[in-house]
């Protein structure tokens, strides 16, 4: 019985799936661009890379789309300057990547002919850093990152769309037990924060 059940839920999925896409409902497509990311309540430059990745596009409406995406984005920031906690004092500078796996569900809401607002939350999962002596625990050091995009952007006719967005992280991006600043001295937490430019294209 359970077996029909799921057996019914999974044809209705396809189907309905199949007849948004024929209906041009769902895009999927690709979005890449430049980062300009840095840390925040840190002394540190901004740092220059890229992001590319996954997008669909569930278009629900005449002014409103739905994009999930799966994107790899590479963040940081140049010339991070650790302080010693017991002297208060510079004790070493780094140039800090962090690479990501950012799982977003991007809300699209258009203005008029092409134009369009956006706002959505992510989940970042950490994937790699370049800095071991940095001085906390591979397990304490932030694993997963949670985001928050806003942005703007212009779809051309033909599905190539140009946009920026700025992106915050809200995280501690050393140590996950801080969620921003409620755990600890607000001042303290480093949050990721990312200025993305760049384009999509949707099939």
């Amino acid at each position: 019985m359970k077996r029909n059940a799921f057996l019914l839920i999974a044809v209705a999925i396809c189907a309905t799936a199949h007849a948004l896409y024929a209906q041009k409902r769902v895009s999927p497509g690709i979005r890449a661009g430049v980062n300009v990311a840095t840390l925040s309540n840190i002394n540190a430059d901004f740092k220059t890379d890229f992001y590319a990745g996954g997008i669909l596009s569930l278009n629900l409406g005449q002014r409103y789309t739905l994009q999930p995406e799966l994107i790899y984005t590479r963040q940081g920031a140049n010339h991070v300057v650790f302080v010693d906690e017991e002297t208060g004092q510079p004790s070493r500078e780094e140039n800090v990547t962090i690479q990501y796996l950012s799982l977003g569900v991007i809300n699209k809401f258009y203005f008029v002919e092409g134009f369009h607002g956006l706002v959505g939350p992510s989940l970042d999962m950490k994937i790699g850093k370049n800095f071991p002596r940095i001085d906390f625990d591979d397990d304490d050091y932030g694993g997963v990152d949670l985001g928050i995009a806003l942005g703007l952007g212009y779809t051309l006719p033909f599905g190539l769309t140009v946009e920026g967005r700025f992106k915050t992280g809200l995280l501690d991006a050393f140590n996950n037990d801080y969620f921003l600043g409620i755990f600890d001295d607000p001042d303290k937490v480093s949050l990721n924060r990312v200025f993305q430019i760049g384009v999509s294209y949707s099939f």
